[in-house]
């Protein structure tokens, strides 16, 4: 078997389980010592036979960080540091979910009968929220849904 077979081979165990930027690809199939040439060959087969996309990379993505309650400027945050351009993520603006509903989903799972009055617990909770890519209007717009809720 050639480095090269060895080399798609082993990239198409990876996509095999799940999605992988072309950025990541590259990074683990040089850090398992194939030599750039062969890799960026690899990569040129692996995108021309559809087997990896970083479009559908990014929609999955998308997908599925705002399902476990991240926030759009954490999500794109990561997209980028994953390899993913600028024009891929602006393609995909419309994949995301408003922010609003996202964190409010969140919010209602992990504040539970906490005294919201509390700046302590409060600040606790904000400061969560925004290491999630919450924008701080969002945050206090769901606290004070959620504050008002509680006090009906």
């Amino acid at each position: 078997m050639s480095d090269y077979d060895k080399c798609l081979a082993s990239a198409q165990r990876s996509l095999a389980m799940r999605e992988h930027s072309k950025h990541q690809i590259k990074n683990k199939l040089i850090n398992k010592g194939f030599e750039k040439s062969i890799v960026i060959d690899v990569l040129n087969e692996l995108n021309d036979s559809g087997y990896q996309s970083d479009q559908r990379y990014t929609t999955e993505y998308i997908r599925y960080r705002q399902n476990i309650g991240y926030g759009v400027k954490k999500i794109i945050y990561e997209l980028k540091s994953n390899g993913i351009s600028s024009e891929i993520i602006n393609n995909n603006l419309s994949s995301f979910s408003d922010d609003y509903e996202v964190l409010l989903e969140l919010a209602n799972a992990k504040i539970t009968e906490k005294n919201l009055e509390d700046q302590k617990i409060l600040m606790k909770y904000v400061n969560h929220f925004k290491s999630r890519g919450f924008e701080d209007n969002i945050i206090l717009k769901v606290i004070n849904n959620i504050k008002h809720n509680e006090i009906q």
